[in-house]
């Protein structure tokens, strides 16, 4: 991945303990921004989107619990940081096991400079594109529209390609503009940004989604516990929701650094106990439902 000119900033602060990720969490909440854009935006002067990437790669030694947190306690201050936080710590977990050693080297670098990715959701009943050879690059098809992108600076699209299984694409946002303005009706990725996925990268992403979904609303129920009167049934919902969150924080430490066995049955069901406990907890009782 290259330097964009139109991505010069400073760098932003290194975060190598936990204690760093809490202080920079505190100056981001007693920043002057007034709105949500404003605090979002703040995200990658802040440091914290470096602060899950592994120690192997130079990253902090930081617990689940503190990203949790981070969320958390962002999302008691404005819904648009905390989903960008999210989203973006998302596509680094469904890329922190796939590709190349030096591809992610690559992703992380540019982390560390500041760079938002964003794990692309694809549009109801949509299939995964397709990676399809166009010159010495592939081409992204059918259309575009058929993916949810953000404004975020790389896009990461789940594909398939002829003859392998599903690879995970990073597209640049800033090329992806540009093909908007031109209508055109596929995407040029470039074969270094093309990832093959690693051992259970989509399931450990969406335990991570499910997880941080979970902590996001747990800031959420909070804030509402303490400025309204409330059923007493929400600090039990509370208490419950906050021991799933504990629970899966050790879980996720245990996969990423041990390295075991996945039981993705046990990923599910945790997946599914995150789901219901956080509806719960912001008041909806339905039961939690997966695709």
């Amino acid at each position: 991945m290259v330097s964009m000119a139109d991505r010069l900033r400073p760098v932003p602060p290194a975060l190598t303990r936990e204690a760093d990720v809490v202080a920079a969490l505190d100056r981001l909440g007693h920043s002057p921004a007034s709105g949500e854009t404003d605090q979002a935006s703040q995200l990658p002067a802040s440091g914290l989107l470096a602060m899950s990437i592994p120690e192997s790669f130079g990253g902090p030694d930081i617990s689940n619990l503190i990203v949790a947190d981070a969320v958390s306690r962002l999302a008691t201050w404005n819904a648009a940081a905390a989903e960008r936080l999210l989203r973006h710590l998302v596509a680094l977990e469904l890329l922190r096991t796939s590709g190349s050693t030096e591809q992610r080297k690559a992703i992380y670098g540019r982390v560390v400079l500041g760079d938002v990715f964003e794990f692309a959701d694809r549009r109801a009943g949509a299939g995964l594109p397709r990676l399809v050879r166009s010159g010495l690059a592939f081409a992204l098809e059918p259309a575009r529209s058929d993916i949810e992108t953000g404004s975020t600076d790389w896009q990461v699209v789940l594909a398939s390609a002829v003859g392998s299984a599903p690879v995970a694409a990073i597209l640049d946002h800033a090329r992806v503009s540009l093909r908007d303005e031109r209508a055109a009706s596929d995407l040029t990725v470039h074969p270094d940004y093309i990832l093959s996925l690693g051992s259970n990268a989509e399931s450990l992403a969406r335990l991570m989604e499910a997880f941080l979904k979970a902590a996001a609303a747990r800031g959420q129920a909070g804030v509402k516990a303490l400025t309204a009167a409330t059923d007493p049934s929400v600090a039990v919902e509370l208490e419950l929701l906050d021991a799933m969150i504990h629970k899966t924080a050790s879980v996720i430490d245990g996969i990423q650094v041990d390295d075991p066995r996945i039981d993705l049955g046990h990923i599910d069901r945790l997946c599914r106990a995150l789901d219901t406990a956080h509806l719960r907890c912001l008041g909806d009782h339905s039961p939690a439902m997966r695709s």
